[in-house]
């Protein structure tokens, strides 16, 4: 490891407040991690910290040796801040491009469209399943019909777990170049289905294993490019999803409207390839790990700041799709509006949920993600338990869209940074593949339910139990949030 790196790599870590470097009177060093203190027990004289960001001689001896591990103060837990803050100092370059340059800003894009054509297609699924409700199927249940989107979301998890891995062994422009390929083959063979059954197999299965690998690409990049305004190139690139499912809901309505689902598919399919496929040679990552076999690195789990982190993120991702998913059948069962009506307000609520991705993107680098992320949500379960809750009016229901949408968007743009800030970078691919497995929780614990109360409850005409059910969701993740935020810190002034 050059010595150039290493002071790179310092500074980075001085940047996320992740610790010092302590002398003590024998002239031996230690890395302080997560707001550690030196041992009580050495002479106040010669305690003397020295801010990562100085680069010191000392902490370069420490880290010369790419195998050297920081040695832990006595008496300290080795938790998952030091952990990874030393996977950060062996990481390598991956390239001899800078961060913070033009070209990191070409990754940005790239990630943006990745994302655009991975997740947002997942967003866009409202207009099938009303679709499929209300004219191809209309026999089948909503809670069947609605198992085609969420398994394309739960197999994208699944995928992101195994593509997080792959991802730090291989390069990933090849793995997005494989996913894209795989997403249009997918496509293209649902435009022959006929029945809910095939179509969960390629629409749902086949486009969730493609989609994982852009996905997970698109996800955990961005934030390995930037050290000054890493909150808003993140927000950008996530904003991406948010673009994708806008347009896809208009573009995919229209086709359906013009040419019928099954060209639909296909024109989605062979869209979304060649897009993905042209921007894979800027889907590089910035830092290679040290190599490390396993596929999930559990030793996060045992820091209770990142369960109670995966907590938070379950209950998000819980409440992330239900609206997208019912609103345009609300809109024609409740409101007897018509289904172009409908998948607009699928359109406008991934409008402002770019609009949030941008603004917390924005915010982050000054306020805090973690705040961020518990404003956004709080004001997610206020759309939904003080708008929709009581109200089934029109007014109401455009009110919930640009609430929900804008919080919804901030929520899951602000997740990688918050991950980047409190447990480090050069993991950050294998921390979202665990994550994956909380999105994975969370896609399970959302849409299926809020389909059965609508079927068993409500009787595919009645919202209000499935309306409850969603509003609850944000709420539970309120609450692992803040107690998150009063781990880390019970300052309500600390940016964090």
């Amino acid at each position: 490891m050059s010595e150039k790196h290493l002071r790179r790599q310092l500074s980075n870590l001085s940047d996320q407040n992740l610790g010092a470097v302590h002398r003590d009177d024998t002239g031996s060093t230690t890395l302080l991690f997560g707001g550690q203190q030196p041992s009580p027990s050495k002479s106040d004289a010669t305690e003397k910290v020295v801010q990562l960001s100085l680069a010191s001689e000392a902490c370069l001896d420490i880290c010369r040796n790419s195998d050297a591990e920081p040695e832990v103060v006595p008496g300290a837990k080795w938790n998952a801040v030091q952990f990874v803050a030393a996977a950060d100092l062996r990481a390598e370059n991956a390239t001899d491009k800078d961060p913070d340059s033009p070209y990191a800003w070409m990754v940005i894009f790239a990630c943006l469209i990745s994302l655009m054509l991975s997740i947002g297609i997942n967003d866009a699924y409202g207009v099938y399943q009303q679709h499929y409700q209300l004219t191809e199927f209309p026999n089948a249940t909503t809670g069947i019909i609605s198992w085609i989107g969420t398994t394309q979301f739960l197999v994208m998890c699944v995928g992101g777990t195994f593509s997080g891995f792959l991802c730090e062994h291989f390069d990933t422009r090849v793995m997005s170049a494989v996913g894209a390929i795989i997403m249009g083959v997918a496509f293209i063979a649902g435009s022959f289905c006929k029945t809910v059954q095939m179509l969960m197999l390629t629409q749902g299965l086949l486009y969730g294993i493609g989609a994982s690998f852009p996905f997970v690409a698109g996800t955990s990049i961005p934030t390995q490019w930037f050290t000054k305004r890493r909150g808003l190139a993140t927000g950008i690139a996530l904003s991406g999803s948010g673009l994708g499912g806008m347009w896809m809901t208009s573009a995919t309505q229209s086709l359906i409207d013009s040419v019928g689902r099954p060209w639909a598919m296909r024109v989605t399919g062979i869209v979304a390839c060649v897009a993905v496929l042209a921007i894979s040679p800027w889907m590089r990552v910035r830092l290679v790990p040290s190599r490390n076999e396993k596929i999930i690195d559990w030793s996060l789990l045992r820091d209770l700041r990142f369960n109670l982190f995966m907590g938070a993120v379950v209950f998000a991702v819980a409440a992330y799709f239900g609206p997208f998913y019912q609103v345009p059948s609300y809109s024609v069962v409740v409101l007897h509006k018509s289904a172009n009506w409908g998948s607009n307000m699928d359109t406008l609520m991934n409008g402002l949920s770019v609009l949030g991705r941008l603004a917390v993107g924005f915010l982050a680098d000054f306020t805090g993600p973690l705040n961020l992320f518990i404003i956004n949500t709080f004001l997610a379960a206020a759309s939904l338990l003080v708008l929709w809750v009581p109200f089934d009016s029109v007014g109401t229901l455009i009110a919930v869209d640009l609430l929900f949408g804008f919080a919804i968007g901030g929520i899951v743009s602000v997740i990688p940074v918050v991950a980047a800030q409190v447990f480090g970078l050069a993991r950050l691919p294998s921390i979202i593949g665990l994550l994956f497995i909380g999105y994975f929780a969370g896609g399970l614990l959302g849409v299926p339910p809020m389909s059965a109360l609508l079927d068993d409850v409500g009787h595919r005409t009645d919202y209000s139990s499935s309306i409850w059910y969603m509003a609850i969701l944000p709420v539970c993740s309120l609450l692992f949030s803040v107690a998150m935020r009063f781990l880390l810190t019970r300052n309500l002034c600390t940016r964090v």
